[in-house]
């Protein structure tokens, strides 16, 4: 369970956070990849980006 908070705790990567920079004028939505806390949630950001550029 430890584990697992910590994951969710950490950063995300410079990788994660240029593709939610690149994915997000792809979409045309406001770059919010500065105010990710997580890995986690930056995951989950990415692939809605990533749904959202496929339907534009």
């Amino acid at each position: 369970m430890q584990a697992l908070k910590d994951l969710k705790m950490e950063r995300p990567t410079a990788e994660q956070l240029d593709e939610l920079k690149r994915l997000s004028a792809l979409a045309r939505v406001p770059d919010e990849s500065e105010i990710e806390t997580s890995k986690e949630e930056a995951e989950t950001r990415i692939r809605d980006l990533k749904d959202k550029a496929r339907m534009e």
